[in-house]
C-alpha cells in the first residue's frame, strides 16, 4: 500500500510539473511581435468647434513604445480642400515629448507621461499638446497629424481629417 501511495504521489508531481508553462518564452515572443512605437488615439479635451484663431486647444494622444526611448515629436496642420491634395499650413517640432511652450515652438507645448505596461520592456504613453490656432485661416477645416519618434528615429503617426473647423 505504501508503494502505491508513493507512486501516485510521484505521478501527481510529474503531471503538475509538466502542466506549467514557460512564461518567459511567451513574453519574449510577444515582445518580438509588438511594434517599436505606435500611436493609437488622438482627440480634443472638452472642447468643441468651430474655433477662432485666438483659441488654444488641448489635443490628447496616446500609444505605446517597446524596447526604445522617446525621441522627438512633431505636429502638422493641413488644409482640407474640397478637391486635390491636402496642403501643409503649419507645423511644430518638439525636440522631446515634454517641451514647454516658448517662442521656439510658436508657443505650442507638449507634455507626455510614460507608464509601464504589463508587456515586457513596454511603456504606454499619454500626452497633451497645447496648440495655438493663430496660423489657421477662418472659414476652413484642418486635419492634424501627430508624429512621434523614438530616439533612434523610428516613427509612428496618427491623424484625423477635418480635426478642427475655424469660424
Amino acid at each position: 500500500m505504501k508503494k502505491l501511495t508513493y507512486i501516485a504521489a510521484g505521478l501527481v508531481a510529474v503531471l503538475l510539473h509538466s502542466c506549467t508553462k514557460n512564461n518567459d518564452m511567451i513574453k519574449t515572443e510577444l515582445e518580438k511581435a509588438l511594434p517599436t512605437i505606435e500611436v493609437t488615439s488622438m482627440g480634443l479635451l472638452r472642447q468643441t468647434g468651430p474655433f477662432q484663431s485666438t483659441d488654444v486647444i488641448q489635443v490628447t494622444f496616446g500609444g505605446a513604445i517597446t524596447k526604445a526611448d522617446p525621441g522627438a515629436l512633431d505636429c502638422a496642420w493641413y488644409d482640407v480642400p474640397t478637391s486635390g491634395k491636402p496642403v501643409l499650413v503649419d507645423s511644430t517640432h518638439f525636440a522631446s515629448w515634454n517641451v514647454a511652450a516658448s517662442t521656439a515652438t510658436a508657443n505650442n507645448g507638449v507634455s507626455t507621461v510614460l507608464t509601464p505596461a504589463t508587456y515586457p520592456n513596454t511603456n504606454t504613453f499619454s500626452g497633451n499638446l497645447n496648440l495655438k490656432l493663430t496660423k489657421l485661416a477662418t472659414g476652413k477645416s484642418y486635419s492634424l497629424f501627430i508624429y512621434v519618434r523614438t530616439a533612434d528615429n523610428k516613427v509612428a503617426y496618427v491623424s484625423q481629417t477635418k480635426f478642427v473647423t475655424m469660424k
